[in-house]
């Protein structure tokens, strides 16, 4: 199966640092307070999102340029990329009013930008419930609120009330070092959906699922990756079945073989490459070396198969 850039939540969030950049480098606003809290985290998020998201931009740039949206690649917005050091992203059911939300930090030209928006027809200035306003486009579907160190990007209002999101204590750990990390807490639909297409007879009670992206030990840098999975299921016994069941699985992948580099064999063959392990009712799972591709495929596994 192919990567559908159209329906895929690395498109659908991580993409949108590259459609933003169509006006985030040649428009923006000034204005004199902010929403984002200094922290930069995920404050900036309205709650009941699919998944959420925390990027290291500088140093997941092999994995943000393989991703494509409306003819745009991260190779067509260096400039933008070049200003962003780091960024929160969630992806929203449809019926939330947006489809995502992206907080973004770095140093944009927020002097030189910011007549465009006020001497365009297609942009308007909009108060927000949250407090503020914003800058919008419907012929873009675009809304957007900048200064000179942070941005907020989304498709509906882009302000959120306080106190917006608070991330799992748990994601710490994962965000450590981490290239890329979150958490989705829909994880049991997304990951069974996965494995029943590929018609591995598993069902995973998960309630939650938090992931981290890093460099794989060993491997060069921008080009192997290896994610960290952590399970939470309802209880200590679920988490201790899980565990047998896995293992017994990692037989059944054994004689499996992808045949690309997009084939979703490929994320299931790593995710059952070492054997997980169990802290109370969390299975901890470390996947075998991924490329930049099966990385897109994990991002696929949680949030696509978690809408359908």
């Amino acid at each position: 199966m192919k990567i559908k850039q159209s329906d895929t939540l690395t498109v659908q969030v991580m993409g949108t640092l590259f459609f933003g950049v169509m006006f985030l480098v040649s428009c923006a606003t000034n204005p004199k307070t902010t929403p984002i809290d200094e922290s930069g985290d995920f404050a900036a998020l309205a709650p009941g999102a699919a998944a959420y998201f925390s990027i290291d931009v500088s140093r997941s740039r092999p994995l943000l340029e393989l991703i494509s949206l409306g003819g745009f690649s991260g190779k067509d917005v260096t400039e933008f990329l070049d200003k962003t050091d780091s960024a929160v992203a969630a992806a929203y059911p449809p019926e939330s009013g947006r489809s995502f939300l992206v907080a973004a930090r770095g140093k944009y030209p927020s002097g030189r930008i910011g007549f465009s928006f006020a001497f365009s027809s297609a942009w308007k200035k909009r108060p927000s419930p949250a407090g503020n306003s914003y800058w919008r486009s419907d012929r873009n579907g675009l809304s957007v609120f900048l200064n000179s160190r942070r941005a907020l990007v989304s498709d509906g209002d882009p302000l959120v009330p306080p106190p917006g999101v608070e991330a799992p204590t748990v994601l710490e750990t994962l965000r450590r070092n981490a290239l890329l990390s979150g958490w989705t807490d829909d994880g049991g639909a997304s990951i069974n959906r996965f494995l029943a297409l590929l018609e591995i007879p598993l069902q995973i009670p998960a309630e939650r699922i938090l992931f981290g992206v890093y460099d794989a030990p060993g491997g060069k840098s921008g080009q192997e990756y290896e994610a960290h999975l952590r399970i939470e299921t309802p209880s200590v016994s679920q988490a201790k079945g899980l565990l047998a069941i896995f293992s017994l699985t990692r037989i059944f992948m054994a004689g499996l073989t992808p045949e690309d580099e997009e084939d979703p064999l490929l994320l299931a063959s790593a995710l059952f490459t070492h054997v997980p392990t169990q802290e109370d009712a969390a299975l901890l799972i470390r996947t075998g070396s991924l490329k930049p591709q099966g990385i897109a495929l994990l991002f696929n596994m949680l949030s696509l198969y978690s809408n359908q």
